[in-house]
């Protein structure tokens, strides 16, 4: 093993001790307000996305930053990632959320590059699967955005106070469907597809306006569901091609805008074209 490599898993292992007790004092749904909030989505081990969103986010001057899970695996820095997004975390813990994927999981942790870059290290493969479970469920944006890695669970209902960080599933890996009513998804035993009726009652029933969710690639960054009231969005890059691109959003105010990059080269450009969307009052 490199040293850089020793250096890296040195500083993960002091990350990890030091975030633990921030996490579980955080409740599994939160509730911040802010001005101006940058969302991302995956980012899978991918550090060169992450340190230019990030430089995207200075730039823009927002006020605070929400992800929405899996930080790790697919690319080869899961570690690299979770050290800077818990140093970013461990400077400004309110501005800074940290969102439960169904990657951050040990059932699903341990098969992919996470648990292979770990190998020779189990206490620290272990420690971190600790602090994943002390990871919020879902944040509620201003009152209004409903932000949350997999989807709603789709149950008879559905109350935000009854969201647990011991039973995260639904939360960490629905996908939204097409159709009305609730439908296996093919991700696995318990795992399903929430149609657009119960989209619409869940807002309806907590006095939200949105959803927006990662956990789905993309190939145009986003996907607009359910009338545009539910949001899909990807911001890394899950196929070798140069007409692939991901998406970041901002979000001011009452309205939403999406911006969309792709890798040229060796580097990331953004794009000229974006997507917006604007709350309902």
């Amino acid at each position: 093993m490199s040293m850089s490599s020793q250096r890296e898993k040195e500083r993960f292992r002091k990350n990890l001790e030091r975030i633990e007790p921030i996490l579980k004092k955080e409740d599994a749904v939160l509730f911040p307000k802010f001005k101006k909030t940058l969302i991302v989505a995956d980012l899978h081990g991918d550090l060169q996305t992450l340190k230019f969103i990030l430089k995207f986010a200075e730039k823009k001057k927002v006020d605070a930053m929400i992800f929405l899970g899996d930080y790790i695996d697919k690319g080869s820095e899961s570690v690299a990632v979770l050290n800077l997004l818990f140093e970013l975390k461990l400077k400004d813990p309110k501005s800074v959320i940290l969102l439960r994927g169904n990657h951050e999981t040990r059932g699903l942790s341990a098969w992919f590059e996470f648990s292979d870059d770990l190998i020779h290290h189990p206490e620290l493969f272990d420690t971190a699967n600790t602090v994943f479970d002390r990871l919020p469920i879902a944040a509620v944006l201003n009152d209004s955005i409903f932000c949350v890695h997999g989807n709603i669970a789709g149950i008879s209902d559905e109350k935000l106070k009854d969201i647990s960080k011991k039973n995260p599933k639904p939360y960490i890996w629905n996908d939204p469907g097409p159709e009305d009513g609730i439908a296996l998804s093919g991700r696995g035993s318990g795992v399903y597809r929430v149609g657009p009726d119960l989209t619409q009652k869940f807002l309806k029933q907590n006095n939200l306006q949105l959803v927006i969710r990662g956990h789905t690639s993309h190939t145009e960054g986003t996907k607009c569901w359910h009338g545009s009231r539910l949001v899909s969005l990807y911001s890394t890059f899950p196929y070798d091609s140069p007409t692939v691109r991901a998406a970041a959003a901002i979000v001011k105010e009452d309205r939403i805008k999406f911006y969309y990059y792709k890798k040229i080269g060796n580097g990331l450009e953004w794009q000229d074209e974006t997507m917006k969307l604007r709350l309902k009052k």
